[in-house]
């Protein structure tokens, strides 16, 4: 009796799994498409440089945020990592609408490619709202995301606006955008591969 209690149980969950990964449009393979988009919406945001400076200087003393987004290194895709994962992507595009709404004419930002790339991250945090409960929140996540951001914010705000220091922020930016894509993928692959078994 007890044994029949526990499979009813896990029936359950795998049942929950699988219409929550059906709502979740994030999981979906045709979503790789969008990953190439907005890194490619990305570069084009930025200006070309008249001469090409070496940056030597580089600002320090950032958080590795690379820990937050090793969400789900397992085979299994559970209902927690699909919601944890999008949790961080989520916060990562969020907080770079926030930065680049606030700096991208400083940063010298094409006004159409901005508004391309802004409605690519926006369209993916859209795709996002099936896989999260709408009650959901992670304050590990969203202050090691806002501490990254606030930092950025800090040396801009106490270095000039020089073309290294954009150079140095747009790369961070570019980092943060690559990892939370491989997450990403590396999460609809192994769903795939689940859906597959």
């Amino acid at each position: 009796m007890c044994h029949m209690g526990q499979w009813s149980v896990l029936l359950l969950l795998s049942l929950t799994s699988i219409v929550h990964s059906q709502s979740c449009k994030w999981l979906h393979p045709q979503q790789e498409y969008l990953n190439s988009q907005i890194l490619k919406a990305f570069n084009q945001t930025i200006p070309i440089r008249e001469t090409e400076k070496v940056c030597e200087e580089q600002p320090s003393h950032l958080p590795n945020t690379e820990s937050i987004y090793n969400v789900s290194q397992s085979f299994c895709v559970c209902l927690e990592e699909v919601e944890a994962a999008a949790l961080a992507v989520r916060e990562v595009l969020n907080e770079t609408i926030r930065f680049y709404r606030k700096h991208h004419e400083s940063m010298g930002c094409k006004q159409q490619a901005w508004e391309r790339f802004q409605q690519l991250l926006y369209y993916q945090i859209h795709q996002l709202e099936g896989c999260i409960p709408e009650t959901a929140e992670n304050h590990l996540i969203k202050e090691s995301v806002s501490e990254h951001l606030n930092l950025l914010e800090k040396i801009v705000l106490e270095k000039d606006n020089s073309a290294c220091v954009w150079d140095f922020i747009r790369s961070e930016i570019r980092r943060n955008l690559q990892l939370v894509l491989q997450l990403s993928s590396r999460l609809r692959r192994q769903h795939l591969l689940q859906r597959t078994q």
